[in-house]
């Protein structure tokens, strides 16, 4: 048997009505639901120095890739000369910009009193957050027999002073200072 509703009456126009708050709602979760997957398809950051070899063969490439992979955010590894990766600081922004990653911290491995205000004045140029120093100026430990390396109480203070005045230079361009140990700043000292 057929059921009718005496009071149901659909018009045309509240049928075409009905039809595009329906498609529009449609439209509207498909569109939230895209949004959010993309949003959550890059993440994350990757040091570049994991792709070091890479990118001394074509940065850009490289760059490509590591944003390809869903990276959002980098950290570079190679400063030398004024550059990073062999590329100008406007050019290495430039290149991370075209392919949508952030520069979040950059290792600077190089650094001398002489040369501070430069890397400094670099790493801002790029837009990084951190200003990272990945050890302590290398002429400053020594080698052992046994291939450990320690740092002597001399060492220790040289680098420590460094560390403080280089926070200080970083603070006042607006950057963070970060230091990465290793095994020998936990070894025992002469005394």
């Amino acid at each position: 048997p057929r059921v009718e509703c005496v009071n149901c009456r659909l018009n045309l126009k509240d049928f075409i009505v009905k039809r595009i708050l329906i498609r529009s709602l449609m439209v509207s979760l498909t569109l939230l639901l895209t949004l959010t997957l993309n949003a959550q398809k890059n993440f994350g950051g990757l040091a570049l120095y994991t792709v070091r070899d890479d990118m001394a063969i074509d940065a850009r490439k490289t760059l490509t890739a590591v944003a390809d992979a869903g990276y959002a955010y980098v950290e570079a590894a190679e400063y030398k000369e004024g550059k990073f990766f062999g590329l100008s600081p406007q050019e290495f922004k430039a290149i991370l910009n075209d392919v949508g990653l952030k520069p979040i911290s950059t290792h600077q491995g190089d650094l001398t009193y002489e040369n501070v205000d430069q890397m400094i004045a670099a790493v801002k140029e790029v837009g990084f957050k951190y200003f990272v120093l990945p050890v302590p100026p290398m002429d400053r430990y020594t080698e052992h027999d046994d291939g450990t390396r320690t740092m002597s109480d001399e060492d220790v203070k040289f680098t420590t002073d460094l560390i403080n005045k280089v926070a200080k230079k970083c603070n006042a361009a607006g950057l963070e200072l970060l230091y990465h140990n290793h095994e020998f700043e936990f070894q025992k000292t002469e005394k």
